[in-house]
């Protein structure tokens, strides 16, 4: 069953975003994409776009493994200046080609669309970076105002280490510094980002480096530090020696999140989308003719906690417009709903298929629990844990095939997967002295 409100592809696999960039009132969405089936493999990008970041219509596919490269990750900018020479208003990607015959071998490419991104040409001079290593991938690039030029963070995968580039033109790059991963849990960095945050309730700013941890990390994988900035090199906060690590997602499907650094709402705050799944099992689950899909769309800020700046996430008003509300009192929910939950200081909520699938959403003070139960698909049952602060109500965005769960004003974020079926699903919440009982 397909999702109603989360973007799918027609047919085949789906994995990272990439290339985020929104030009003349579309929003494009790219993302790893096999043209030739439900697994991983010969990777792409595929591409959809929207006016209303509700509604998707996806595209032929933009860049296309050839002879010498599979398409990995990257991302995506509108060269306004023509600073690469290539026309004014080119939109221009940057990606890691991953060699496809011979000994592993990652290199940072450039191609470009002259026409809002319907068509694309590989630059002749590829690699524009190449470091004659294996595991080097997964380029962001954004504009930097305050030096006036590109800035780019790309990960030495198998070092839990990132890079930041510097260029005027997007073809002739500079390394400028390194961000390490003293302290960081799990191993092998992938998807970086590096974007500045508005803190909410100030009139300041803070930096937030994001990178995803394959294996090993708390959550979904999805790591982040706050700090500065300045053109050069990336400041975390905390100690010198273990700066501190904080953790985007605390469920099992919310992986290698990238953001439209542009445009931003009045608030200041910008967009961002992360890929369902989790390469642990993705490759395991049934046929259906596609495979995987995107988070909602949401909304990034910074709040103070502490001594500390936490990540505040609100799902986009405009991506769930229409989305049909329940609460936490009925017999049976919709399939494809936002399930308001209580904000009681205790409660368990059961949401059950007929085919003996679960989900359980349980607070018990300051400890939430998920639990995903699937008889038919044993290895996708799964606890996961999150400290919850806010006495708030919680929403879970319910679709066909997905759950994430927005709680603690924002500051709370649980996704999963799911594979629970039928028009509506069963709904048993009880609360304080009734969960006692």
């Amino acid at each position: 069953m397909r999702p109603l409100y989360h973007y799918a592809p027609a047919a085949n696999w789906l994995s990272d975003p990439n290339g985020l960039v929104h030009h003349q009132g579309e929003w494009h969405l790219f993302y790893q994409y096999n043209p030739h089936g439900e697994d991983w493999g010969h990777m792409s990008w595929g591409h959809a776009v929207s006016t209303d970041l509700r509604h998707w219509q996806e595209l032929t596919p933009a860049l296309l493994e050839d002879e010498r490269h599979a398409i990995f990750s990257g991302s995506a900018v509108v060269d306004h200046a023509n600073t690469a020479g290539l026309g004014e208003e080119a939109m221009v990607a940057l990606y890691t080609g991953a060699v496809v015959h011979g000994d592993p071998h990652q290199v940072q490419c450039l191609a470009w669309s002259g026409d809002r991104g319907r068509s694309w040409t590989k630059y002749a001079g590829n690699p524009v970076i190449d470091r004659a290593m294996a595991d080097f991938r997964d380029p962001n690039v954004f504009w930097h105002a305050a030096t006036q030029r590109w800035i780019m963070v790309v990960v030495l995968s198998n070092e839990n280490r990132a890079l930041i580039y510097a260029s005027h033109d997007l073809r002739q790059w500079d390394e400028m510094s390194v961000i390490h991963g003293a302290g960081a849990p799990g191993e092998v960095w992938e998807c970086p980002l590096l974007i500045e945050l508005p803190v909410e309730g100030t009139d300041e700013t803070r930096w937030l480096f994001k990178v995803d941890a394959l294996r090993g990390a708390p959550g979904s994988g999805a790591l982040y530090q706050t700090g500065t900035f300045d053109g050069v090199r990336f400041h975390p906060d905390g100690p010198a020696l273990e700066p501190w690590w904080q953790v985007a997602d605390m469920g099992s499907d919310f992986y290698a999140a990238i953001a439209w650094h542009e445009p931003r709402d009045a608030a200041g705050r910008p967009l961002w989308i992360g890929w369902m799944g989790n390469h642990a099992y993705q490759g395991r689950l049934p046929r259906q003719g596609w495979r995987g899909a995107m988070s909602l769309p949401r909304r990034l800020s910074l709040v103070r906690a502490g001594d500390r700046h936490v990540l505040r996430q609100d799902i986009d008003p405009a991506a769930v417009s229409g989305v049909p509300l329940a609460e936490a009192d009925a017999a049976q929910v919709p399939l494809a709903c936002c399930l308001r939950l209580p904000g009681a200081a205790r409660f368990a909520a059961t949401l059950t298929d007929a085919e003996g699938r679960l989900l359980v959403v349980e607070r018990r003070g300051n400890q939430l629990t998920l639990t995903r139960r699937d008889p038919a698909s044993p290895f996708l049952d799964a606890v996961r844990q999150a400290r919850i602060d806010g006495a708030g109500p919680l929403d879970l965005w319910l679709d066909a095939g997905s759950a994430e769960l927005i709680g603690d004003d924002g500051r709370l974020s649980v996704a999963v997967q799911h594979r629970m079926v039928g028009d509506r699903l069963a709904l048993r919440c009880l609360t304080g002295a009734a969960l006692a009982a």
